[in-house]
C-alpha cells in the first residue's frame, strides 16, 4: 500500500508551524510587490529586467536550460518538444505557472515550452519546492518545483501611448520565425498587448550515428540527414490589464497551432520513418486581486482551454495509427490573505479543476470500443502562514487534494477516489542584516494523481498506476552583494537535497516518442547538490563582464526491492553530473555570450549495464550582437552558432541531435 505521509508527521508539521507563527513581535525581511508586503523565505533562481535582455533574442526554452539543476529535454531535435525536469524529479512534476496560473496538459502532464516567447516576458522563476509568497492558489502547492512565467505590464516613454516590436529570425537548417508585439495605452489605466509570430523549419539537419558493440568495437558509423522534421506553428496572444482603485486585473487568450513531423529512431542502422502531430492549443484565462479591507486581500483566477490534437504514424514497419484526441478544461481559484498583525500573514486558497478527455478514430470519428472517455474533478484546498521571529522567517502550510474520477461510458471500472493531504515547512535565517547571506531549509510532501498520457495512452497496460507520493528535503545557503568598484554584484548558493518518493511513475521510449510505456518504481532516493556562482565586472567605462556557472550532482537509485538486478542503479535518463556556465561581455551596444551546457553519462534503463550507458555531451553556443539607435527607435541584431564544435550527441537513446545550427536575428523596438 502507499502511504502518503504518517499521521505523526503532519501533528509535528502543525505544532511547529504555530510555534513557529504564533509570535506577538515579529521582525521579518519584506519585498514589495504589487504593492503588498510578503516575507521571502525562500530564494528564486530568478531572471528578470535587465538579466533577461542577453536572452531575449532567444526562445523560451534555450533561455531557462541554463537554470542550475535543470535538464533540458528536447526529443528529437528541432521537431521534438522542449520540456524540463527539476532534480531528477520529472518534467511532469514540475508547475509551469503564466501569469499566476498554471499551464496545464492534461494528456500527459508536460508543458511544451517552444509553444511561448520571451518576447514579452518580464521575470522568469524557479522555485525548489514552491514559490515563497502564500497569497497564491492552492494549486501552487501542488508542484515538486515551479517555473513561473511572468509578462511584462507595458509601459510607454512619456507623450507616447504605443509600443511595436518586430522580430525576423532565420536560420540553417532552413528556419523562418517572424514575430510582431504591440502594446497600446487605451487610458483610464487600462492597457493592451498582443502579440504573434509564425515559425517554420524544414528541419533536415546533418547527424552521425555510431554504435558499438559489447567489447567497445564499432559497428555502425555513418552521417545522414534527418528526415521527418518539419514543422509549421503559429502563436497568437493577446492581453488586457488594468488597474483600480483597490487592485488589479488582467484577461488573457492564447493560440497556439502546429503541425509537425516527430522524427523516428534509428536502431542500428534501421530507420524509421517516425510520426506525424497537429496540435491545436487555446486558453482563455484572467485575474482579479484587490484589497477588501485593511490587512485583507483577496484574488480569483479563472480559465478556460480546449486542446486538439491529431496523431498519425504511417510507418510500415510498426502498426498504423490515426488517432484525434480532444480535452477540455475548466479551472477557478479563490485565495484569502489577512494581516493579523505586521509581520504575522495566514491565507486560504480554494480550487476547483475539471478535465475530460475523448478519442476518436482519424479514418472512420469513432469512438474506440475499448476507450473509456474519462472525466476528472480535482478539489484542492490549501491553509499556511508566515511570520518571522527577530532573524528566523518561517512559512507553514498544509495541502488537501481530493480527486474524482468518472467515465462517459457504461461497463468501464472507474478510479477510485484519490486524496492526500500534504504539510509544508520552510525556513530562512538571516545572521546579520549588514550581509545579505541567509541559510535556508524546507520540508515538503506533494502527490502526483497519473495523468491521462499515464493511464490511458501509453504502450502498456497501465490503467492502473498507483499515484505518486514524495517528500522533499533541501538545505540551501544563499550569499549576494554589490560593489562600488570593479566588481559590480557577486553571489553563490549551495544546496543540498533528499526526496524520498513512494510509488514514482516513469517512462520508457520504446519506438515513438509521443506515446512511451509507464511503470511505477516501488521506491526511490534521489538525492544531491547544486552550487551556483555568479559576478559582474565593470572592467572599464561601458565595458560589463557577467560570469555565471552551475553545477549539480544527483543520484535517483530504485530502492524497491533489495535482489532486483537494478537496486541501488540510477534510474533512466538521469546524469549524475550536469552544469552549465555563461559568459557575456557588453560594450557600447555590443555584446558577446558564450554558453556551455554539460550532461553527464546515464543509462537508458533501469539495469546500469555498459549496453544501457548513453555517453555524455555537451554544447559549445556563441552569439555576436550590436544595439543601435535608430530615431526613437532602438534596433538589435544578432548572429548565434549553437553546438558551435559540432559535437554528436543524444538526449534520448536513437534520436540524434543537430551537428551545428546557425541562425541570425534582427530585432526593432519602436
Amino acid at each position: 500500500m502507499e502511504r502518503n505521509f504518517t499521521g505523526s508527521r503532519l501533528v509535528r508539521a502543525v505544532l511547529l508551524a504555530c510555534v513557529l507563527c504564533g509570535a506577538v513581535e515579529v521582525r521579518a525581511q519584506i519585498a514589495q510587490v504589487m504593492g503588498r508586503r510578503y516575507i521571502k523565505v525562500i530564494q528564486p533562481m530568478e531572471l528578470k529586467g535587465r538579466e533577461l535582455n542577453p536572452y531575449r533574442v532567444y526562445s523560451l526554452a534555450d533561455a531557462v536550460r541554463y537554470y542550475s539543476g535543470i535538464q533540458f529535454k528536447d526529443y528529437g531535435g528541432i521537431g521534438g518538444l522542449s520540456t524540463i525536469n527539476v532534480r531528477s524529479l520529472g518534467s511532469e512534476r514540475i508547475g509551469v505557472f503564466y501569469n499566476g496560473i498554471e499551464l496545464g496538459n492534461a494528456m500527459n502532464g508536460q508543458v511544451d515550452l517552444s509553444r511561448f516567447s520571451l518576447d514579452n516576458v518580464g521575470n522568469l522563476s524557479l522555485y525548489s519546492g514552491r514559490k515563497s509568497d502564500i497569497f497564491q492558489s492552492a494549486t501552487d502547492y501542488a508542484s515538486t518545483g515551479s517555473l513561473y512565467i511572468t509578462t511584462r505590464r507595458p509601459t510607454f516613454a512619456e507623450g507616447s501611448k504605443t509600443n511595436v516590436t518586430a522580430k525576423v529570425r532565420g536560420g540553417y537548417p532552413l528556419m523562418v520565425n517572424p514575430s510582431l508585439m504591440v502594446e497600446h495605452d487605451l487610458g483610464h489605466y487600462v492597457t493592451l498587448s498582443a502579440s504573434g509570430e509564425l515559425y517554420y523549419t524544414r528541419g533536415n539537419y546533418p547527424f552521425r550515428y555510431r554504435r558499438a558493440n559489447t567489447k567497445k568495437e564499432l559497428v555502425y558509423d555513418f552521417r545522414s540527414l534527418r528526415k521527418n522534421d518539419e514543422v509549421y506553428a503559429t502563436r497568437l496572444e493577446a492581453s488586457l490589464n488594468g488597474i483600480f482603485e483597490n487592485g488589479v486585473w488582467s484577461v488573457f487568450a492564447y493560440h497556439y497551432g502546429s503541425d509537425r513531423g516527430i522524427p523516428g529512431p534509428i536502431v542500428n542502422n534501421l530507420r524509421y520513418r517516425g510520426e506525424e502531430l497537429s496540435q491545436r492549443n487555446h486558453f482563455v484565462q484572467g485575474n482579479l486581486k484587490f484589497d477588501v479591507a485593511e490587512g485583507y486581500r483577496t484574488q480569483v483566477n479563472y480559465k478556460f482551454s480546449a486542446d486538439y490534437t491529431h496523431y498519425v504514424n504511417n510507418d510500415d514497419k510498426v502498426q498504423k495509427v490515426d488517432e484525434i484526441y480532444r480535452s477540455y478544461d475548466v479551472y477557478l481559484s479563490n485565495s484569502h490573505l489577512y494581516m493579523i498583525m505586521p509581520g504575522w500573514d495566514v491565507s486560504a486558497a480554494y480550487d476547483v479543476h475539471f478535465n475530460s478527455l475523448s478519442k476518436r478514430d482519424g479514418v472512420t470519428s469513432a469512438v474506440p470500443a475499448d476507450f473509456e472517455l474519462p472525466m476528472r474533478l480535482k478539489n484542492l484546498l490549501s491553509l499556511s502562514t508566515q511570520s518571522a521571529i527577530w532573524f528566523l522567517q518561517a512559512q507553514a502550510s498544509v495541502l488537501g487534494t481530493y480527486v474524482k474520477n468518472f467515465t462517459q461510458r457504461k461497463g468501464f471500472p472507474v478510479h477510485a477516489d484519490e486524496k492526500a493531504i500534504s504539510p509544508a515547512l520552510l525556513l530562512s535565517y538571516t545572521p546579520s542584516r549588514r550581509v545579505d547571506f541567509s541559510i535556508q531549509a524546507f520540508a515538503k510532501h506533494t502527490y502526483r494523481v497519473p495523468s491521462y498520457n499515464d493511464r490511458y495512452l501509453s504502450r502498456q497496460e497501465s490503467e492502473w498506476l498507483l499515484p505518486e507520493s514524495q517528500w522533499q528535503y533541501n538545505f540551501g545557503l544563499v550569499f549576494s552583494n554589490n560593489g562600488d568598484g570593479v566588481v559590480r554584484e557577486y553571489g553563490a548558493s549551495a544546496e543540498g537535497f533528499f526526496h524520498d518518493i513512494r510509488n514514482m511513475i516513469i517512462a520508457y521510449p520504446k519506438g515513438q516518442l509521443y506515446r512511451w510505456s509507464m511503470v511505477n518504481l516501488g521506491h526511490v532516493y534521489s538525492y544531491g547538490a547544486e552550487t551556483s556562482v555568479y559576478m559582474r565586472y565593470r572592467i572599464a567605462r561601458e565595458f560589463d563582464l557577467m560570469l555565471r556557472a552551475q553545477y549539480t550532482y544527483k543520484r535517483a537509485e530504485d530502492v524497491t526491492h533489495r535482489y532486483d538486478t537494478y537496486y541501488r542503479n540510477q534510474i533512466p535518463n538521469i546524469p549524475w553530473h550536469s552544469g552549465s556556465a555563461v559568459v557575456n561581455m557588453a560594450w557600447r551596444g555590443w555584446s558577446i555570450n558564450y554558453s556551455f551546457l554539460y550532461v553527464g553519462k546515464r543509462y537508458s534503463r533501469q539495469e546500469n549495464i555498459p549496453y544501457y550507458r548513453m555517453a555524455p555531451w555537451y554544447t559549445h553556443d556563441v552569439s555576436l550582437a550590436k544595439a543601435f539607435k535608430v530615431g526613437s527607435g532602438e534596433m538589435r541584431i544578432m548572429l548565434e552558432v549553437n553546438n558551435t564544435l559540432g559535437q554528436d550527441f543524444e538526449i534520448v537513446t536513437n534520436y540524434p541531435m543537430p551537428s551545428q545550427l546557425y541562425r541570425l536575428t534582427l530585432m526593432a523596438d519602436i
